[in-house]
């Protein structure tokens, strides 16, 4: 070790709890778009598929992360199916459907009962996606009934018909996707979403009162939509939902995206809280629009359902949004899961967009699977992460960079030089050590994530501890390997991006490379 001063200090504050790891935080995405489901995860063609379908290479890939919820069948496919189309016999469902934001026909042979089955398969839960859009609030409370009723009922005996006699049991649904905009059908005012979500949520929960329910918020955006829709279901919904999607072609400015998240998390917020402040009558508009004030068990929480890097792949006709990550965009991945969940006392869902071929943590051929670079970063955070996050300070070097508000579509190294446009963010005190700290008591354990953001030079770092005492005299070490910022994993050559683990000597200094993603693991 080089007796050089440190250039860098963290300090973990382990009495300070920011929050606990729990529920829905590391979810994963299949919609019925591109290669995601067909052809990606559910392929009959390809001999890595069993007989009904479902490819084992990728169910494992997906398994191996240990998701916490899937989210189906949408996204933008959901305004596309009426849910009756996604169940029964598949030879009575209709052949295909037409996404036409994407302009691709989609079967439907993947159906509700699959997406169910698959989530089984990897020990999770389904988060079904609700068409908002075209169907209406009646169909939505009909479809909780035939998944969760157990009656003698029009819509649980139609279930029971289709060779299913015990309730699914799902518990989340999302009332729609980005119905704000016109790349949806069945685009609808805020205005004219919160009166259908009003009516759904209702029917829905007295079909099965245990369900819980997302609707759509736009965030930045729009942050008036997210006011109009929490103000009319305040009382109702469980969570409202934001996207974005992350990282420009400049790895410093990729660096920047955990701010703009953090800044969209917080907005969203303020709106929730003065929502909130109907329950009190605090709000002017309260009295005034609702007369009896809502009765309001519990604030509604963030679903962050949509999230992920973005910003140079595009709509090929047959490997639509196919995204070739690299090892810059993994290390983008792990900065913004940090902000998921140093958000987690607000933040209840999140899921990763998308699970397989489109902008996909896997991708395939007919015969190979290969797991991006920002699977690992990824696993690595699933796997190293439990028990309550606590507050770390981290001092050390700052840069500038400069990243999108919201997500402005692909982004060219041409147009990434351009330091004017009014989309941006320009920051000039970005931390070059992004930490994570948990501490899991029960485990005996506390985890420390670290982005190091600098791609020109390592940093030496003093580790300091308050409240927790590491012991034992050695420290797990895991990387994420790679050797440059543009490595990257392809069907041809699947290994260049990995994970390295071993064991060091417990030490007050630590040296974290440059351009790195490191997790050490103390023993407490």
């Amino acid at each position: 070790m080089s007796t050089s001063v440190p250039e860098a200090e963290i300090v973990v504050l382990g009495n300070k709890s920011l929050g606990t790891i729990e529920g829905s935080l590391f979810g994963q995405f299949l919609e019925l778009a591109g290669r995601c489901i067909n052809g990606g995860a559910y392929d009959p063609e390809s001999p890595m598929s069993r007989p009904d379908g479902v490819r084992t290479d990728v169910l494992e890939a997906l398994r191996e992360l240990r998701p916490t919820h899937l989210r189906y069948p949408g996204g933008c496919a959901v305004s596309y199916f009426d849910w009756q189309e996604l169940v029964g016999p598949k030879e009575s469902r209709p052949r295909a459907k037409l996404h036409r934001t994407l302009r691709g026909a989609q079967s439907t042979a993947f159906g509700i009962a699959e997406a169910w089955a698959y989530a089984e398969e990897l020990g999770t839960e389904l988060y079904l996606c609700v068409n908002a859009h075209t169907q209406s609030p009646e169909d939505a409370a009909n479809l909780v009934e035939y998944l969760n009723g157990a009656g003698p009922t029009k819509w649980v005996d139609l279930r029971r018909s289709h060779g299913r006699e015990e309730p699914y049991g799902v518990r989340l649904f999302g009332l729609g996707n980005e119905i704000y905009g016109d790349w949806q059908a069945g685009q609808k005012t805020a205005e004219q979403y919160a009166a259908w979500c009003r009516e759904a949520i209702r029917q829905m929960k007295r079909a099965d009162p245990s369900i819980r329910v997302v609707v759509c918020g736009c965030g930045r955006p729009n942050p008036e939509w997210d006011r109009t829709v929490l103000f009319a279901t305040i009382g109702l919904a469980d969570m409202i939902s934001i996207h974005n999607y992350f990282g420009r072609p400049v790895f410093r400015d990729s660096m920047g995206a955990s701010r703009v998240c953090r800044e969209m998390l917080n907005a969203l917020n303020v709106a929730i809280d003065e929502a909130m402040d109907t329950t009190l009558g605090v709000h002017p508009r309260a009295h005034r629009e609702f007369g009896m004030l809502p009765e309001v068990q519990e604030r509604p929480g963030i679903a962050f359902d949509e999230w992920g890097v973005w910003y140079h792949g595009d709509r090929d006709p047959v490997h639509c949004l196919e995204e070739v990550f690299n090892y810059g965009d993994a290390l983008t991945v792990a900065t913004l899961l940090h902000e998921i969940l140093r958000n987690t006392r607000t933040v209840k869902l999140a899921n990763v967009s998308l699970a397989v071929n489109m902008l996909g943590t896997v991708v395939t051929d007919r015969d190979r699977c290969v797991r991006q670079t920002t699977w690992y970063a990824q696993k690595l955070l699933r796997d190293g992460h439990s028990g309550r996050v606590v507050e770390t300070v981290a001092d050390g070097p700052v840069f500038s960079a400069k990243h999108e508000r919201f997500f402005c579509g692909v982004v060219d190294p041409e147009k990434a030089r351009d330091e004017t446009l009014p989309t941006l963010r320009h920051y000039d005190d970005i931390a070059a050590l992004d930490v994570l700290v948990s501490v899991d008591e029960a485990g005996r354990k506390a985890t420390m994530s670290v982005v190091q953001k600098l791609e020109d030079r390592p940093l030496k770092t003093r580790l300091s501890f308050r409240g927790i005492e590491p012991r034992g005299g050695r420290v797990k070490v895991s990387r994420l390997t790679g050797g440059s910022l543009s490595a990257s994993n392809t069907l041809d050559s699947p290994h260049n991006v990995g994970i390295e683990t071993e064991t060091a000597p417990l030490s007050e200094v630590f040296t974290f490379p440059a351009a790195s993603l490191t997790v050490l693991e103390f023993e407490l």
